[in-house]
């Protein structure tokens, strides 16, 4: 009888979810379909503080697109909370995850929960690039911000696997399934900002403190808490799931008023115009509200009927989580600053207020003039580095600098080379031992942002990275270097680097380009990871340079004494050596206009390219709005054919 009794158990436990499994799979069906039975993601409530102790996983939330990914045998659909499929507009994970299908599928049917994210760090997402993403439509824009801006897809929930529905299991369950099927799949099981896998897992931890602090240094949206032991439940919020934002407290004006909905809006003063950046509505007291609406009625313009003016007067401090299309997200009214005048409330002082120094990094005169025909000073550096850091920091990585340093500003006579470690660093700033002292090294925006307190303007970096311990003799990439006379014979170096592209494409070689920051250029050729030499490099830099300079000797010459070039364009390809530096992509340079060296397309190589246009300002904009053409790179490092080429090479001069 007793065994009758547990078989009866096991058979209902059995069709129960057995059940599920139908239910799920044709919601899935219904969603793959288009119909209004879509599965709802299971929702967070939001709260000031994280809940601690034990018996909580925490996680990053990161500012993306909640997505649920419906991975199967007959399709890839990415469908929105709303059940709308935006599998079309994000074409790099879909193909990502189709060539990853053979490895998976003793594990299809695969139903994730993530977001839809674009990192800038391994804790923070930009909703912007995101948001706009989502919006493409033609087929054009959506393949150049699908190169440009790639996206995927942060996996940190696992609902059904090889037809199993997990929904009833606990989460620590279907976290530890969710990176099984992850690494089964050659996917990471973890998140990491520069490894191009289209798909990652988000790691739990059971303590929030190691999160915390990369949280708030990485400036992220803000952490989740879930409850150990807990389900899944479809389209609830659940108090199982608990959300805390990153708050960051912006300042603005507060200069209208609609008495209909009982909005407020607030400005900044951005150069000598007031730009509206938010619409505000919650987080007065009813007392606020009361003597603010008063306020208006009494001593702003109405017009039109129920629209209130007043001229600027009033600064309030506002909670928020970012910017997104020139507006803050999320706004909430935090207090009044009665003490402070409008004016210093300054675009400067808002990007500031949006983008926090990291704790822990101390920042000194930062009103200092750092460049003065651009008008930048320290902060405003600062801001740039941190701006231009997810681009920057992997070049940086595992590099030895070279930092030419200006300790009054870019015009300072007194600039000085830095190649080795103070006799005191922080605490997060790494070094390496070398033959003649500790080196410095870059791994971290707090280093960087303490290098650019130091007014390190100028980032030089080896042309390999450390391999145990010690700077590889295996160069990551060859770099020529092409130097004209002057920055009025700039176009030498456009004309150069487009003859150097042709010896390149007909290699079968991918190159890239970017400007020096000064008055050349520099082309990159990515090779695979430790695998050629210096000496083997050589033998293709020195046979492309001399190939130029033959087929136009009164243009281009490899000859390294200035006053014998003659007014031609030095090609610099003896500098690609052991021990040798080029300047960093994306570092700045020592010259009073804030110059950037900037990665280019190559069909941005015009009669009309100027080496001045790319300035800390421009770079910045560029960056949002055009991405980082060196982000493809590592794509190309994994396909290059220098080998071939080596190979043809030894034949030709042999």
């Amino acid at each position: 009888m007793k065994f009758s009794a547990v078989r009866t158990l096991e058979s209902c436990r059995s069709v129960l979810l057995n059940t599920q499994g139908v239910y799920l799979n044709t919601r899935r069906i219904l969603a793959h379909e288009g119909g209004d039975q879509a599965l709802k993601p299971m929702k967070l409530t939001p709260a000031e503080t994280l809940p601690e102790g034990p018996g909580w996983l925490y996680e990053i939330k990161y500012d993306g697109f909640r997505c649920l990914l419906d991975w199967r045998e007959d399709g890839i659909r990415l469908l929105s909370r709303n059940g709308q499929d935006l599998s079309d507009r994000f074409p790099e994970i879909i193909n990502g995850i189709k060539e990853a299908s053979s490895a998976a599928r003793p594990h299809l049917p695969i139903f994730l929960d993530g977001e839809l994210v674009f990192l800038l760090n391994d804790v923070r997402s930009d909703f912007s690039v995101v948001a706009r993403r989502s919006r493409l439509r033609t087929k054009s824009s959506i393949e150049e911000q699908s190169r440009m801006f790639p996206c995927r897809f942060a996996a940190f929930d696992l609902l059904e696997t090889g037809g199993d529905d997990l929904r009833s299991n606990t989460v620590d369950e279907r976290k530890d399934e969710l990176g099984r099927v992850l690494r089964a799949a050659g996917f990471p099981a973890g998140t990491d900002y520069r490894n191009l896998s289209p798909v990652q897992g988000v790691t739990a931890y059971s303590e929030p403190e190691p999160i915390k602090s990369r949280l708030i240094a990485g400036n992220g949206e803000g952490l989740v808490a879930k409850r150990s032991g807990s389900r899944w439940q479809e389209g609830i919020r659940s108090t199982d799931w608990i959300k805390v934002k990153n708050w960051r407290t912006v300042p603005v004006v507060l200069t209208g008023f609609e008495t209909e909905n009982t909005n407020f809006s607030g400005r900044i003063l951005d150069g000598e115009e007031w730009r509206e950046v938010v619409t505000l509505r919650h987080g007065f007291s009813d007392e606020e509200l009361k003597t603010l609406t008063a306020l208006f009625r009494a001593n702003g313009t109405e017009g039109p009927p129920g629209v209130f003016t007043l001229a600027p007067a009033i600064v309030a401090e506002v909670l928020t989580i970012g910017e997104s299309g020139g507006k803050l997200r999320e706004p909430r009214f935090s207090r009044f600053l009665l003490e402070e005048s409008p004016a210093t409330v300054t675009l400067q002082r808002y990007r500031r207020a949006l983008e926090p120094i990291p704790p822990g990094v101390a920042v000194t005169n930062p009103d200092k003039t750092l460049f003065p025909e651009a008008r930048i000073d320290k902060d405003g550096y600062l801001l740039y580095l941190q701006h231009a850091a997810p681009y920057l920091l992997p070049w940086l990585e595992d590099r030895p600098l070279t930092v030419i340093r200006y300790p009054h500003g870019s015009d300072d006579a007194e600039r000085f080379y830095q190649k080795h470690a103070p006799d005191s660093v922080p605490s997060f700033a790494q070094t390496v031992h070398g033959e003649d002292g500790e080196l410095l090294l870059c791994n971290s925006l707090e280093t960087l942002l303490w290098l650019g307190n130091q007014a390190a303007l100028e980032l030089h970096v080896p042309f390999g990275r450390l391999r145990e311990g010690k700077v590889s003799a295996f160069p990551d990439e060859i770099v020529f270097d092409l130097d004209p006379p002057d920055a009025s014979t700039f176009q030498l170096a456009v004309d150069a680097a487009h003859r150097f592209k042709e010896v390149f494409d007909g290699f079968g070689l991918e190159a890239f380009v970017k400007t020096s920051g000064g008055k050349g250029m520099q082309l990159y050729l990515p090779l695979p990871s430790s695998t050629f030499t210096y000496e083997e490099t050589r033998l293709f830099t020195s046979f492309a340079s001399n190939y130029l300079c033959e087929q136009a000797p009164d243009r281009f010459t490899t000859e390294r004494l200035k006053k014998k070039r003659g007014g031609r364009l030095y090609v610099d390809y003896v500098q690609h050596a052991m021990g040798k530096t080029i300047i960093a992509p994306y570092s700045t340079r020592g010259a009073g206009h804030a110059p950037v060296a900037t990665p280019l397309e190559w069909h941005e190589l015009t009669e009309a390219l100027r080496p001045e246009s790319f300035t800390i300002p421009a770079v910045t904009e560029r960056l949002r709005t055009k991405g980082d053409p060196f982000l493809l790179m590592e794509e190309a490092r994994l396909s290059q054919p220098f080998g071939d080429v080596l190979k043809k090479l030894k034949e030709i001069t042999s």
